[in-house]
Order: structure tokens, then sequence, then C-alpha cells
């Protein structure tokens, strides 16, 4: 291949991935497929000013974009979930995209992301709006998970209140924050769910601080330094590729996923189950 072809090549599938997260999944499978990617646990911290003290060193895992389907292998999925129970967290999070196209990935959701031990809080993203929303959420809600569509919810952790918020997915056009946000306590710790990075920028005109979750970019999945952050920014209108994020009072973290959607391989991106420690202080 020569070199003009080979960028032209790495252009395109760079292109398909990125965007691959944000349109319907509707093309053929590619015909590779790369099982063996290394699953990386991540470790971030943020501090959050309103945290009450016992959720001082509260451990939150977080899972995002699963994609139950033929361009994810099962086997990862298994030993995503593996990985977050084995953080001891005190709450598991989910951050949406649990099928990738087909209305049948729907009813496998219930076994491929059963087995979760700590309190699990969900919402939806675009795929699952896309595909079957009313039956991911059930097979989420059977695992006893609680699913979140622009409201919110308060467990008991450590033996103190904490609000968890969930934001539907804005992609799609269902995100309500305002709505979500309403009867949540101000000055109390909270969390904030949403699929798609993006929801921060709503976020922020509320004008209070807090830490949102998200996923949706893959990061990238096919990542290319200095063209992958252009491509989805340009042509899937994502600014916020992977990582952190501070926009405006709103603390962002940007998952990069689990599984595949438009093709079956990541490179440079590696798939990811995180594990948030939340502090209480000043945030940064």
């Amino acid at each position: 291949m020569n070199p003009l072809s080979r960028r032209d090549f790495l252009k395109g599938l760079a292109a398909s991935a990125v965007v691959g997260a944000a349109l319907p999944g509707t093309a053929a499978p590619a015909p590779f497929s790369v099982a063996n990617e290394p699953l990386r646990a991540e470790r971030r911290t943020f501090t959050l000013p309103d945290l009450r003290p016992a959720h001082d060193g509260l451990r939150v895992a977080q899972l995002s974009d699963l994609h139950v389907g033929p361009r994810t292998p099962p086997g990862r999925i298994r030993a995503a979930i593996a990985m977050a129970n084995a953080f001891q967290p005190d709450l598991v999070v989910l951050t949406g995209d649990y099928v990738c196209n087909q209305k049948r990935e729907a009813g496998q959701v219930r076994e491929a992301l059963a087995g979760l031990d700590a309190p699990t809080v969900a919402v939806l993203g675009n795929h699952d709006y896309w595909t079957e929303p009313r039956a991911v959420a059930r097979s989420l809600a059977r695992l006893g998970y609680d699913v979140l569509e622009n409201e919110n919810t308060t467990l008991s952790l450590r033996g103190e209140p904490f609000t968890v918020v969930g934001v539907a997915d804005l992609f799609t056009g269902n995100a309500e924050p305002f709505a979500a946000l309403r009867g949540a306590p101000r000055g109390a710790s909270r969390l904030v769910l949403a699929h798609g990075p993006k929801t921060a920028d709503l976020l922020r005109l509320v004008g209070q601080p807090m830490l949102c979750l998200s996923g949706h970019t893959h990061g990238g999945q096919i990542h290319i330094p200095g063209l992958t952050r252009v491509l989805l920014s340009a042509v899937a209108h994502e600014p916020y590729e992977r990582g952190s994020f501070q926009v405006g009072q709103v603390q962002l973290y940007v998952n990069r996923g689990v599984g595949n959607a438009a093709v079956r391989v990541r490179v440079g991106s590696d798939p990811e189950v995180t594990l948030i420690t939340l502090r209480a202080g000043r945030a940064a």
C-alpha cells in the first residue's frame, strides 16, 4: 500500500469510527475483528465542594457504551463487569448505549450485563433510543438497575443520602437537564449521568458546581493523533473526545466505553472501565 493510499485508508477508517457513535449502525459488520484489545482500568479523582463528609472517598465504577451485539466480543463485556466488581465500588453507573442496532440485542442486555454487585443506576444512549428504548430499559430494570430518564433518585450510601441525576440522550433530542435536576437537593452529595458529553454545555447554564459522567464518543475508537479530535468536532459535532474537561462549573468526564460501533476494531482507544473516587473540598 503506497503512503497516500494508506493515509486515505486511515482517514476513512477513523471517520467511520467517530461517526459510528453518532449515527445508526446500519452498515454491515466490518470484515475484520480485533477481539483482544486490552481492557484498561482507569482511575480518576474528582473533588466536589458539596460532598457530605460520609461520602469523602466514595468509589463509583463507570461502564459505558457496551454495545451488546456482533461488534463487541461478549467476553470483553463480562470482563468489564468483573473489573467493575473488583473495584468494590459503593455505586456503579452505566452511561448508555447498551445495544448497537438490532432489536433482538435489547433482550440480550439482561444476560450480558448481569452480575453487578453494587447499587447500579443507568441512563440510555442514542443507540438505545434508535433501537428499542423501552425494551432496553426493561432489561436493565429486571437486573435491579435503576434507569433514569430526565429524573433523579436518592440512594443511601455509607448511611447518608446521595442523589444521582439522570439526563436522557441529547443527540436524539430527549435530554431535559432542568427537568432531571428538578427536586435534586442543592448543597448535597450528587452526581449527574448523561450519555452525550455535550450535555455539559446545557448543565453549565444551571450555574452550580457538579460532576457529569458521560460516554458516547468511544474516545474516537480509531484514535489518530491530530485527526480524530478534528473529525469528532467537525463531522460528529462532539468537541469533548475523551477524559476530563471543565465546562463552566461542570466537571465533565468522557469515558471511552467498552464496546465497538461501526467497526469491530479499536486503535489507540483501549476499552475502559473507570473507578472514580469522590473527594470533599474545593474543586480544582
